[in-house]
């Protein structure tokens, strides 16, 4: 059993930012205290969760992806979970990064780093994920 003090990671000298930075304040940046250590990039080669949908897809299409619980209007009760299949979700995500592309100049705009950003806010729900990856779709950010 490891010992209440035992160090997971060491702060990185001189990474912190002050409030008043562009990009926002916050302390500085913590690494594993283990110098061989590495962060695993990706497994099976997927390296951002836009090519896991996509290998998801790949792998099986019709698997569920998404899923959520309806709440009965008689009862009140969570309904038995309802997923769209992978197939159906990059679907989904690739017509609507198609109209964000075509018809929406204002919504995604670039930063002055060249970033292109999409603020997205709705409930916690499949639709926001999807929105999210068709961000992706587009070389964006959420």
């Amino acid at each position: 059993m490891a010992s209440s003090n035992q160090q997971w990671s060491i702060e990185v000298p001189s990474t912190s930012r002050t409030p008043d930075h562009p990009s926002g304040g916050r302390g500085n940046i913590r690494r594993s205290c283990d110098p061989l250590a590495s962060p695993v990039l990706g497994a099976f080669g997927v390296r951002t969760l836009y090519e896991a949908l996509r290998r998801g897809r790949d792998i099986n299409p019709l698997g569920p992806c998404l899923g959520f619980r309806a709440t009965s209007s008689n009862t009140g009760f969570a309904t038995p979970f309802v997923y769209a299949s992978y197939g159906e979700c990059v679907s989904r995500v690739d017509a609507l990064a198609a109209g964000l592309e075509k018809g929406g100049e204002h919504l995604l705009d670039k930063n002055e780093d060249g970033m292109l950003l999409m603020g997205l806010y709705m409930k916690n729900c499949p639709e926001w994920v999807l929105a999210e990856h068709a961000v992706y779709c587009l070389g964006g950010a959420t």
